[in-house]
């Protein structure tokens, strides 16, 4: 079909052997690899949405779900699903995300896992090497690809739902070989690392390419908060670390050219971003993407014996958050005055009256939040009195 080459089971689906959303759905998936020059479809091995705020803005989107449903379709692969929005936290977001139970009636219909998170890869959706995915959410997308050494593009919402009931994308981006080699090397000139604020400085400087960094050893929890900030601030989909990450396990291994284009990123560059107001924050949050239940112990520790003196969030998958719930390190994140809370930080402030300046050590939150402020996690520490 205009240089997209389909199955014979591909072709029936298209003439309505499934019903005519899904037929619709799957013309949706056409379409958009011609759009890149894809020459087929492939398999999915899982689907992540990234549609999952019950706003009365997403139109288009819940007609399109209301097709599906009441054709009976449902996904075709393992599929999960983006947070929650904060929709009960104040009456502003009760309005703007009235259609939430709406919303996930149809994920259920559908056969959606709940897992309501970002982080899908920590427990609900975890992807193997080489597995190609029909995935948005662009931090997912960013640690899949570059941790995990899955294959999937950047997918937007609608493509996403469209790919999980199909159970197919188009071969071409990040899917290639080709178009997984590094154009970029990095090299850090760095005392004390700050790996959110290296990646919103590095996406700035890569800008949708694919970087590769000389050796550093950063944990699970800094490769996701980096990936995240490069994904926000430069569209960067995949990066590479050198002897870490899957794909690098040296340079030869990632980079083409004998003498690559370099940059060097320094201490300076990474303090740059730190907030230089002294006037106490309205908030101070940690967990975006959602924080793991290690990096929740983590965090509990150094609020133990303390108070908050100012508010302040930990955002946490619901799946963590349960976990979370029976460990001791709950109970004194709690008695300290921690909220502790399973939204999206980003959707439940963007509404927000009044609170005066965020705070975050999420250089993604930074990035999207107008009014927010960028911290290490000592400084949002020290900003809330732990």
């Amino acid at each position: 079909m205009n240089g997209i080459s389909l199955t014979e089971e591909q072709q029936a689906i298209l003439g309505g052997v499934s019903g005519p959303a899904t037929a619709l759905a799957l013309r949706t998936v056409v379409e958009y690899g011609r759009a890149f020059g894809a020459r087929r479809l492939v398999p999915i091995k899982s689907a992540h949405l990234a549609g999952s705020l019950g706003t009365f803005l997403y139109k288009a989107y819940y007609e399109v779900l209301k097709r599906l449903v009441d054709e009976g379709a449902s996904v075709r692969v393992p599929t999960t699903v983006n947070p929650r929005p904060g929709h009960d936290l104040n009456l502003i977001n009760r309005v703007v995300f009235m259609l939430q139970k709406t919303l996930e009636d149809s994920f259920q219909k559908l056969g959606v896992t709940p897992n309501y998170s970002c982080v899908c890869y920590e427990g609900a959706n975890v992807p193997g090497i080489g597995d190609v995915l029909g995935w948005a959410e662009s931090s997912a997308v960013q640690y899949a690809n570059s941790v995990l050494g899955a294959r999937v593009n950047r997918n937007s919402v609608l493509v996403d739902l469209c790919s999980a009931v199909t159970g197919l994308t188009p071969e071409y981006g990040y899917l290639l070989d080709e178009n997984r080699r590094a154009r970029l090397l990095v090299k850090l000139a760095v005392k004390t690392m700050d790996a959110p604020a290296l990646g919103f400085v590095l996406g700035k400087k890569a800008v949708n390419r694919v970087p590769v960094l000389t050796h550093h050893p950063f944990t699970q929890s800094e490769l996701k908060n980096m990936g995240a900030a490069m994904a926000a601030s430069g569209a960067v989909a995949l990066f590479h670390v050198e002897g870490l990450t899957p794909e690098a396990p040296d340079l030869r291994h990632v980079l083409d050219d004998a003498s690559p284009e370099t940059v060097t990123i320094t201490q300076e560059d990474l303090d740059g971003l730190r907030a230089k107001s002294a006037a106490p924050p309205g908030l101070v949050v940690f967990g975006c993407p959602h924080a793991s239940l290690a990096e929740a112990k983590a965090l509990a520790q150094r609020f133990s014996g303390k108070k908050v003196r100012c508010r302040t969030w930990l955002c946490i998958s619901p799946e963590a958050g349960e976990k979370f719930a029976q460990t001791p390190e709950h109970e004194a994140l709690a008695k300290a005055g921690v909220e502790i809370h399973n939204f999206c930080p980003l959707a439940a402030l963007t509404l927000r009256v009044g609170r005066g300046a965020v705070l975050s050590c999420s250089a993604k939150l930074y990035y999207y939040l107008a009014g927010s402020l960028y911290g290490t996690t000592d400084d949002c520490l020290a900003a809330c009195g732990a």
